[in-house]
């Protein structure tokens, strides 16, 4: 889907500044120290939706695989803006920005699920061969494959429209007070729920809560890149051991998606024993990735929640204090 001149006004006329920003990996996702953070916010919010709903109206074909993994990408940054501010914000926008972009994540799902699971057997086939026989995946492979060509394209024009009206309402977004403390009740809340998850999951390592552990890790990954400025270079070190922890945890999710899947689809095997072997290797690695994830988030949580929210906030306060103050309004 390329964009002509029925594409609405939002996209077209970012899209000059969105391609360049792709040249330098997108959008900053960073609240900046010499604006205030409601306009911070509302900029992060912008670009990300922007640049999004740029990229997924320009994909077609097999490029739109990439484009759907880079515009949930997008969306889940946003959606971890609006956690951090979410007591700025108030409930009712909150709420209804989060919805909107959770369900245009979930249109979008279908077709990222059948390609990652097509990513994580070939990775599979490749690191196990010889526990795998050459053709013991081949009718499984095809079952997925046909699974990714039906998804495509598959209510992408609904998430295109949902993400242009949430760009146009984010223009509107206040946060108040607007300095801030805004975001601190929520940025304890998102160390707060991503140390007890991780908690959680180290007494029970269950498919369960290592995805939700996954999940806010990435949250805390998030909102550590949004207000890496106050601490930049503790905050970046803490987003990277976010970022390795949940890379672990989404491997080791998406093989458990796939054994569910090869277990509900037995007839994509000729032989049981190469289903059972193929099973094997996903426990196997699995269970790999979930020792290496839990090992490595033992270093994510030196303080308390109290303690890291106000850690952040004075650091903030101190470069903000420095930095040239912003106008007015």
């Amino acid at each position: 889907m390329c964009m002509d001149s029925t594409t609405p006004l939002v996209a077209r006329a970012a899209a000059g500044a969105v391609d360049a920003a792709a040249q330098n990996d997108g959008p900053d996702p960073r609240l900046r120290t010499d604006e205030r953070v409601p306009d911070g916010i509302r900029r992060i919010a912008g670009e990300q939706l922007i640049d999004a709903r740029y990229i997924l109206s320009k994909a077609s074909g097999r490029k739109l695989g990439e484009a759907v993994h880079d515009t949930r990408k997008g969306l889940k940054l946003v959606r971890a803006a609006l956690r951090l501010a979410r007591d700025g914000l108030g409930e009712e926008t909150y709420e209804r920005e989060n919805a909107t972009l959770r369900r245009a994540g979930q249109r979008l799902s279908p077709s990222r699920d059948a390609q990652v699971l097509l990513e994580t057997l070939e990775a599979l086939r490749e690191r196990f061969a010889h526990e795998l026989p050459g053709d013991a995946t081949e009718m499984l492979c095809g079952r997925l494959e046909d699974d990714r060509q039906r998804a495509d394209d598959r209510d992408v024009t609904a998430v295109l429209t949902a993400l242009e009206a949430t760009v146009t309402r984010s223009r509107d977004w206040t946060v108040e007070p607007g300095d801030f403390s805004a975001l601190s009740p929520g940025l304890h809340r998102i160390y707060r729920r991503a140390r007890g998850a991780t908690r959680t999951a180290r007494k029970a390592p269950t498919a369960e809560n290592l995805h939700e552990m996954r999940r806010r890790t990435k949250d805390l990954r998030h909102a550590a890149e949004i207000v890496c400025e106050a601490r930049p270079k503790r905050l970046r070190k803490l987003a990277q051991r976010a970022h390795e922890v949940g890379d672990l945890l989404g491997d080791n999710h998406d093989l458990h998606v796939l054994r569910e899947y090869v277990q509900s689809h037995p007839h994509c095997f000729t032989d049981d024993d190469d289903r059972r072997a193929l099973l094997a290797v996903i426990d196997h690695r699995a269970s790999l990735l979930c020792e290496r994830a839990l090992k490595r988030s033992k270093r994510l949580y030196d303080l308390s929640p109290k303690r890291f929210a106000a850690w952040v906030q004075r650091g903030w306060m101190a470069r903000a204090a420095a930095a040239p103050r912003p106008p007015a309004g």
